[in-house]
């Protein structure tokens, strides 16, 4: 059997060493994991720019829906302030001073020998905007929420924190200057601390009045009494306004009602184309109407 030798052992021995040189091989990996790290790098940078653009997309269309709702909300405001105004301008409309009543009662209080020659009204109007009167500092208990595992609870005995302070109000509205106040207010309650040792709840009440005119108006009655004797029937004129149910419940109690001209003397009327010589009494009566406070509330 023939023997063969191998010369070149040696060399390929060497050159399979060399080959298999875990040096080689660590060189070649670092340099397919640096490939690695640059593709996910630049995919990474992709994904960034991707997102970056979709976010600014987002925040486009999120500028242009924030400009509507805010156009939106301005046209509620104006919208709500408009329904206000109306309602109170029809409240005014429907309580306003009506002249036509105003002398029809003139003229059922009238006496023959009495001539009414001039009626003058005199309407002033006094305003004022929001004005803040009265804060206080208001602490109610109240029944902590049940936790969300018990959902056997009855979670329908949970009132909320308005609500709660509303129903102590009225221990606090019975006094001054809630009694002495004759214009209408808004209550603002602001909760500022919970105490859940003591299940409290420490708010703050602030009481405003609302926007207000207030109108007061006198009327002013001149009048000529040809009466025998002349000024015999001012008093009877004067008892019948004063008894006139109309009369008593627009005037003012007290002050509502007053003389302001009447002299003892008569006069002749040399303007009478009638009867020149006829005499008369003149008068001035005065008729403050009550206070009328008008709100948009």
């Amino acid at each position: 059997m023939p023997i063969r030798i191998n010369l070149l052992a040696e060399e390929q021995s060497a050159e399979e060493m060399r080959r298999r040189d875990p040096i080689k091989r660590a060189m070649f990996g670092g340099c397919a994991l640096v490939i690695l790290m640059l593709l996910w790098i630049a995919s990474t940078q992709m994904s960034v720019s991707a997102a970056r653009r979709e976010l600014a997309d987002y925040d486009a269309r999120l500028k242009k829906v924030d400009d509507s709702s805010r156009q939106v909300k301005g046209n509620q405001a104006a919208s709500d302030d408009a329904g206000m105004r109306l309602k109170a301008l029809d409240r005014y409309g429907r309580s306003r001073f009506f002249w036509g009543t105003f002398l029809d009662a003139v003229q059922h209080a009238a006496v023959e020998s009495v001539r009414v020659m001039e009626i003058k009204s005199d309407q002033k109007y006094n305003g004022g905007d929001v004005n803040k009167f009265f804060t206080t500092n208001i602490t109610v208990a109240y029944n902590p929420p049940a936790p969300f595992w018990q959902f056997w609870a009855n979670r329908n005995n949970q009132q909320p924190v308005p609500l709660l302070v509303s129903n102590v109000l009225a221990t606090l509205t019975n006094k001054p200057p809630f009694t002495t106040n004759v214009l209408a207010y808004s209550i603002k309650i602001t909760e500022n601390a919970t105490n859940a040792a003591l299940k409290q709840v420490l708010t703050t009440a602030e009481f405003s009045s609302v926007p207000w005119a207030m109108e007061r108006v006198t009327v002013e009655i001149r009048g000529r009494d040809y009466g025998t004797p002349a000024g015999a029937s001012i008093d009877d004129f004067a008892r019948r306004i004063n008894s006139s149910p109309y009369f008593k419940e627009i005037l003012e109690p007290g002050q509502g009602f007053r003389f302001t001209e009447r002299p003892p003397q008569s006069r002749p009327d040399p303007q009478d184309p009638v009867n020149p010589n006829a005499m008369f009494v003149p008068f001035t009566i005065e008729l403050v109407l009550n206070e009328r406070i008008l709100t948009n509330e």
